[in-house]
């Protein structure tokens, strides 16, 4: 009796302290925009800028742990809100110029992604990171009730980092590249979507972790990311007018604040 005792005792102890298999993590974050569009000869058109309280939302994380330690990562953030929009009219004959009108966008983002996560030991405390996946952007950005414009494309996705350990506290920095893949944007009034000629993104992100419990982590990230999208082709309106999506940049910051529940 008493040592069946022992073994039961071992297994449930193994169970309990053996490494997680998957875990989930469950962000609040601030996004911060800076958004501009130029025409071809690099002149400012418009702009869009917000703050970490203006657009807001959450993430969340899944994270299924091979026997190595690597990972398959699945991975859906999504904000809204409102930025302020500095620009001027189209087809004006009254020679408006940029800031001559003023207003505030409703913005929509939705990012998926699924990346396999790898790692490599290089010293005591101090891991080499990289990964690999797919990923789709979701951009709803409203100007007005009859001015939406709808950007969306899917990426490859590549990045690589590296992550130190002191006790219970980790930290990273991670450099990611998305490359997108057919991006296009539909606006209201035009029949036809506008083909971007590219639409990619750098990101830098330093993650926190700090470990309470076996079982749960708090985290916290801050990420900057450099978006650039390419002028499109020519679309026609009903009137037969001819537009097309301008070249544009941003700057967006994040700041994550969120808990990790491992199992």
């Amino acid at each position: 009796m008493f040592k069946k005792l022992i073994i039961a005792v071992t297994v449930i102890g193994s169970i309990v302290y053996a490494e997680p298999k998957m875990e989930y993590t469950i962000s609040f974050l601030g996004m911060d925009m800076d958004y501009n569009e130029y025409d071809t000869q690099g002149t400012l058109l418009d702009s869009e800028t917000s703050n970490f309280t203006d657009i807001a939302g959450a993430e969340f994380t899944y994270r299924f742990f091979l026997q190595n330690r690597d990972n398959l990562e699945f991975k859906i953030t999504g904000v809204n809100g409102y930025s302020q929009y500095t620009g001027s009219y189209l087809n004006t004959n009254s020679n408006l110029i940029y800031g001559s009108v003023k207003g505030s966008t409703a913005n929509t983002i939705y990012d998926l992604s699924f990346i396999y996560n790898m790692q490599k030991q290089i010293a005591f405390n101090t891991k080499l990171l990289g990964g690999l996946g797919l990923g789709y952007r979701f951009w709803r950005r409203e100007l007005s009730s009859i001015q939406v414009e709808d950007y969306s494309w899917y990426s490859l996705r590549t990045n690589i980092g590296v992550e130190y350990q002191y006790n219970n506290l980790r930290t990273a920095f991670i450099l990611e590249y998305q490359y997108g893949i057919d991006p296009t944007m539909s606006a209201t009034g035009f029949s036809q979507d506008f083909k971007l000629s590219s639409a990619n993104i750098v990101k830098l992100s330093f993650p926190l972790r700090y470990k309470i419990s076996s079982r749960l982590d708090l985290t916290c990230e801050y990420s900057l990311e450099y978006q650039e999208i390419k002028e499109s082709n020519i679309v026609y309106d009903n009137a037969q007018n001819g537009y097309v999506e301008p070249d544009s940049t941003a700057y967006n910051q994040y700041l994550k604040v969120g808990a990790i529940f491992k199992y």
